[in-house]
């Protein structure tokens, strides 16, 4: 699953979080803050019309922390990575930040397992280079080790247990490691000679063994030594798929609604997908998966019972062949939801389809079988990303912009809201940087 102000201009519900990992000075709750208010990291800020958020900390504390505007403790956001209710961000420092759900410890929260987290918690780890979500778990990657941490009843955390862990750790046995995306339950790496090695969850054959005899979940990284030396990677939902260097597209796991493009079994090995052949990129989503072109077209097999495939036909349920997604001829990004997928366009403008019923489309909670109006962003996107019912983008002004699912606070604007059917803003302006 791969790439965020209350109330202002054009009709966007629109909030920022707090994020701190010092506090100027701390607080338990508004009480203790005067005039001010408590932020989620325990720190009182105080109203400034003048910050973006409208909120700046005290004066007294840390000379990095001491009043300055909330939001801008982050710094420059480089990447995010969300799960299923949660969200993270790599810093162009290296640092890691999340927020949402913390069950299972996906926060990587030190002994507050199963809490939320409405505002961004630094995380203890080294600088990384990548990240991505699963359903409960994050991974990434740190100077070509990856680290893991949250849900491992299935080996998602790739230690050789099936127990949760809140504690970020690396992965015994993986080196030199460029790339690591994340399934539902299992994960995948990618390597500076293009193996690929992958853990967790077998049911359907996504680590790439389909034998009938192992289902069982695979506790530590193997090597999927079938496919070819690759130069991308991408897992979501059951599968795995990865873009080889001869320009061939893999893909394996499972295929019960044609999602790998080709008629094969329900529980399919690693195998080339001709119809995603030359493909630049491809998006995994629940029974779908979807393919971005060079010339900027973008292609959909499986599932389609939301709309999700994009080709305009609202009386189909599934397609075993990819089939073109309707107006698309310039796209250069592509992200994969649970049921929808989102596009960012060559003039920075981000476009969606599929179910909607979340405000996972970024406008109205309607499903749509072929991309609609532009997600309402204040000026064009840089990079996407997106979970199983929210999605995120960075724009051009260095602004971070979140929609869809907001149950347990993954938009970062506060105590889950429920719904998120505009983009919601987090992290000052101007201040991240394009991946």
């Amino acid at each position: 699953m791969r790439a965020i102000l209350r109330g202002i201009a054009f009709g966007v519900a629109l909030s920022l979080c707090a994020c701190a990992d010092v506090a100027p000075f701390e607080c338990a709750d508004d009480s203790a803050c005067g005039s001010g208010r408590c932020e989620a990291s325990g720190a009182c800020s105080f109203a400034d019309d003048s910050c973006v958020v409208g909120w700046r900390y005290g004066a007294a504390g840390p000379a990095d922390r001491a009043d300055r505007c909330v939001g801008e403790e982050m710094g420059q956001i480089a990447q995010l990575g969300a799960g299923s209710e949660h969200t993270c961000a790599r810093g162009a420092d290296g640092r890691v930040w999340c927020w949402g759900n913390d069950l299972h410890g996906a926060l990587g929260e030190l002994g507050a397992l199963g809490q939320s987290a409405d505002g961004p918690i630094a995380l203890p780890m080294p600088a990384i280079a990548d990240l991505d979500g699963a359903e409960w778990t994050e991974c990434a990657v740190a100077a070509g080790q990856v680290w893991c941490w949250g849900e491992g009843t299935s080996g998602e955390l790739g230690r050789g247990t099936t127990s949760d862990d809140a504690t970020p750790a690396a992965i015994p046995g993986l080196a030199n490691i460029v790339d690591v995306d994340m399934g539902e339950k299992h994960a995948c790496a990618l390597d500076s000679a293009g193996a690929i090695w992958c853990w967790g969850d077998n049911k359907d054959g996504e680590t790439g063994d389909n034998a009938a005899t192992a289902t069982a979940p695979v506790l530590a990284p193997v090597q999927v030594a079938a496919v070819p030396p690759a130069r991308s990677l991408t897992a979501g939902g059951q599968n795995t798929c990865a873009l080889t260097m001869a320009g061939e597209a893999w893909c394996w796991g499972r295929n019960n609604n044609g999602q790998l493009g080709r008629e094969d079994a329900d529980r399919a090995a690693p195998a080339p997908t001709p119809g995603f052949a030359g493909a630049a990129q491809l998006a995994i989503g629940g029974n779908h998966i979807c393919a971005r072109f060079d010339d900027g077209h973008v292609t959909c097999a499986g599932m389609d019972d939301h709309g999700q495939l994009g080709n305009g036909d609202a009386t189909a349920t599934e397609m075993h062949a990819p089939v073109a997604v309707e107006g698309i001829t310039d796209a250069v990004e592509l992200v994969a939801l649970d049921w929808a997928n989102c596009v960012r366009r060559r003039d920075g403008q981000v476009v969606c389809w599929g179910e909607g019923d979340r405000g996972e489309l970024g406008s109205g909670t309607a499903n749509r079988t072929s991309p609609g109006d532009p997600v309402p962003l204040p000026s064009a996107a840089i990079a996407l990303t997106a979970g199983e019912h929210h999605a995120c983008a960075i724009t051009a002004d260095g602004c971070v912009w979140c929609w869809g699912a907001d149950t347990a606070g993954q938009l970062c604007d506060g105590p889950g809201l429920g719904t998120g059917v505009r983009p919601a803003l987090i992290g000052a302006c101007t201040r991240s940087a394009a991946p």
